[in-house]
Formats: C-alpha cells, sequence, structure tokens
C-alpha cells in the first residue's frame, strides 16, 4: 500500500495517508467479505483515502511519485512522464502496469467499470510512451 501511495502522491504525503488506511482497516476488518484479495481491499482503502485528502487539500505543484527503475536518469523520466498524468490515469498505470494487477482487480480497487479503467490504462499508456520516446536507458 505504502509503494502504490509513494508512487501516486509522493513520499512527504504517503506515510500519513498509508497510517490512516491502515486504521481505517482496522476499525473496519468486520466489513471485509473476502471477495477479491485482502491486498486489493486494502489498496481500495488507500485509492479513496488519498482522494478524499487531494478534496481537502490541492496541492500548488504536481505530486513527486517514487520510482523504481534501474538508473537515475531512466527514473527521473519516469517520475516526470507518471507525474504528468491526471490522477486516474497514474494509478490506473501504476496499478497496472507498474504493480502488475489485473484489469478487473484495478477495476474494483479504484471503484471504476472495467471498460473505464480500459480507456484509462491505455491513455496513460499512449502518453507514457509519447513522453519517453527517444529516451535510451
Amino acid at each position: 500500500m505504502r509503494g502504490f501511495l509513494r508512487r501516486l502522491c509522493g513520499d512527504a504525503s504517503a506515510d500519513d495517508i498509508a497510517q490512516l488506511c491502515f486504521l481505517k482497516a482496522w476499525r473496519a476488518a468486520a466489513s471485509y467479505r473476502g471477495e477479491g484479495s485482502y491486498e486489493g481491499w486494502l489498496l481500495r482503502i488507500a485509492w479513496t483515502q488519498f482522494l478524499s485528502d487531494r478534496r481537502r487539500q490541492r496541492p500548488a505543484g504536481a505530486p513527486e511519485p517514487g520510482g523504481g527503475a534501474a538508473s537515475p536518469e531512466v527514473r527521473i523520466d519516469i517520475d516526470r512522464a507518471l507525474s504528468a498524468l491526471p490522477e486516474r490515469e497514474r494509478a490506473a498505470a501504476l496499478l497496472c502496469l507498474g504493480e502488475g494487477w489485473s484489469h478487473g482487480e484495478a477495476a474494483t480497487i479504484l471503484g471504476l467499470p472495467l471498460g473505464t479503467l480500459k480507456s484509462l490504462v491505455a491513455r496513460a499508456r499512449a502518453k507514457l510512451a509519447a513522453h519517453l520516446e527517444g529516451h535510451q536507458p
């Protein structure tokens, strides 16, 4: 959950949001129905808490997502490309392209229809490719 939040909103607020998510998960543990994975349920809580946090405080600058690329240059380019994406596209890309979740799982986590999620991933992939085009790792 923390890794997803770090890449979604940057290091500064990721720990605070993760802490709130774990508290919410603890308090709502009885509401987990066993449908899907427990990790997916936690990521759903993280996504809704992220949205709630963003509604309360609109950041002045773009978020600074973390990276897991092999070289610093590639990581910087990926971070810039991700931060240029709208929040929903960034979240969809992080879940499907970065974390390996299926489209169905990511749609459930983000609370979106499957078709919408697939469109977000396709748009994000195209924008990321366009941004990273010409970069030689």
